[in-house]
């Protein structure tokens, strides 16, 4: 072990003058790394995509300038749908099914019969009522004829006038039976037009709970009618939204069932009651609906515009650095950075409103913003119109030491394992 370790040694002497040799002959002593050298080489200047800075001189940036445009305040909910109208029909009198006019999912339109009863008691009280009626204008009409005779003799003296007022309490009499026998035809019409159920409105039925030749009573359910053409929206936002809640405001909504579709809206209704327990007021939207893609009781992701504006100052997000509860801007003038402290507001599709510490024109750092410090030089070109190459170094810091002396520790190491028993 001794006698290896000895050798060990001359190895690494002999190496180490044999590289100092040859680093003097070919003018790189001066240069020559030492051997701890190669376990920690230093970093190269920084450089890179974005544009770098060399051991001197300014930093290449690109910039934006400060414009104007459209944004818009919006709020998330979730809402639940509902048909535009939607009723349960139910039977109003008890009957025996007849005849059934739909198909369950089928769309009607208004007054399409659904449901007939039987109706032939009611059509018998129908023709029962009309004869009489026809019977009392029969009597009404021999008792004028008589009336007038009456009233012809009385006048020549051949009659007597109690005849003529006995004819005339019979002609009131009929007059009386016509207007009855009248209103019971009437409501025998009534009660048969109640053994026809039809659509009150156009939409699409639902399942039906009733089967041809059923005997239903009063208050049983036949189908479900609903009017899909437009649907309505319930959803809730915040009480601290209330001064700035109107109808009118624009709401869209998307829905899990169909990936990257939009549903858009109007508000129409707004709670005048807030909910105690939740602070919160209830909205109605109304939304267009011809595919019937939205069915009631859907669930959907809600966001609500508040405020639109049309003038808002707008920069890029990437332009901003967060310090803290606090947002930084670097503006460039006279090719020199400043520093600022904005407010910023609302932000859309990489975009961020700044209510406070810009105004339009300006021009601000969006690439290269960790580089630069408050009145700092900097080379400036817009953003996007290229890559800035990194400055490059001196020569000096160019030149690499000899292959020889780069591969010194490698000879020693190997020099060592050579000598191992």
């Amino acid at each position: 072990m001794r006698v290896s370790s000895q050798l060990a040694v001359i190895a690494m002497l002999g190496a180490a003058g044999y590289g100092g040799w040859y680093a003097y002959q070919g003018g790189y002593l001066a240069k020559a790394p030492v051997v701890g050298s190669y376990f920690a080489q230093p970093a190269a200047p920084a450089g890179g995509p974005g544009g770098g800075r060399g051991p001197s001189g300014p930093a290449m940036v690109e910039v934006d300038t400060v414009k104007t445009g459209r944004v818009v305040e919006t709020r998330d909910a979730v809402g639940t749908v509902r048909a535009f109208e939607s009723i349960t029909v139910t039977a109003k009198v008890a009957g025996l099914i007849t005849e059934i006019g739909f198909e369950e999912g089928q769309k009607v339109k208004a007054g399409d019969m659904l449901v007939q009863f039987d109706a032939a008691e009611r059509r018998a009280e129908i023709e029962q009522a009309a004869a009489e009626a026809n019977r009392a204008v029969a009597l009404r009409n021999e008792v004028a004829i008589k009336l007038e005779r009456a009233k012809a003799l009385s006048r020549t003296g051949a009659g007597t006038s109690a005849q003529v007022e006995d004819l005339t309490a019979q002609m009131k009499s009929l007059e009386g039976s016509i207007a009855s026998a009248e209103a019971q035809r009437r409501g025998a019409e009534a009660r048969l037009e109640e053994l026809t159920i039809r659509a009150p409105f156009a939409g699409r039925v639902g399942s039906r709970s009733v089967s041809l030749g059923a005997y239903v009573p009063p208050g049983t359910r036949i189908t479900s009618l609903d009017d899909l053409s437009r649907i309505r929206l319930d959803f809730s936002v915040p009480e601290n939204l209330l001064g700035r809640l109107k109808a009118g405001q624009t709401v869209n909504a998307t829905s899990a069932a169909y990936p990257g579709r939009t549903f858009e809206g109007a508000v129409t209704m707004i709670d005048p009651r807030v909910e105690p327990t939740t602070r919160t007021v209830k909205l109605t939207a109304e939304f267009d609906n011809e595919d019937e893609a939205l069915r009631p009781g859907m669930f959907l992701s809600v966001r609500l515009e508040v405020t639109t504006k049309d003038d808002a100052v707008v920069i890029p997000e990437e332009a901003i650095v967060s310090e803290g509860l606090r947002q930084i801007v670097y503006p460039v003038k006279d090719g020199k950075v400043e520093r600022r402290v904005i407010r910023i507001g609302q932000r859309q599709n990489g975009r961020v409103e700044v209510v406070e510490g810009l105004q339009p024109g300006e021009s601000i750092v969006v690439l290269g913003v960790q580089r630069v410090r408050p009145g700092a030089q900097v080379i400036a070109r817009p953003v996007g119109s290229g890559t800035p190459a990194a400055q490059p170094a001196p020569a000096a810091d160019r030149q690499q030491p000899s292959r020889s002396s780069l591969n010194l520790p490698q000879a020693i190491g190997s020099a060592v394992a050579a000598e191992r028993p």
